[in-house]
């Protein structure tokens, strides 16, 4: 669960992006989507040096 300043912030952010504003309800799901591929696509990059 996103704590209510991160739900905050990235509501900010996306209005900026966007120039639309959502509800909190539609940034927690819009955050989560976006955290969950993040964490999909991230790997560690390790070095053979």
């Amino acid at each position: 669960m996103l704590s209510k300043k991160a739900i905050d912030e990235f509501k900010e952010i996306y209005e900026e992006e966007y120039k639309e504003k959502i509800d909190d309800k539609m940034a927690l799901k819009k955050a989560v989507a976006l955290l969950t591929i993040f964490k999909s696509v991230y790997r560690p990059i390790f070095s053979n040096d």
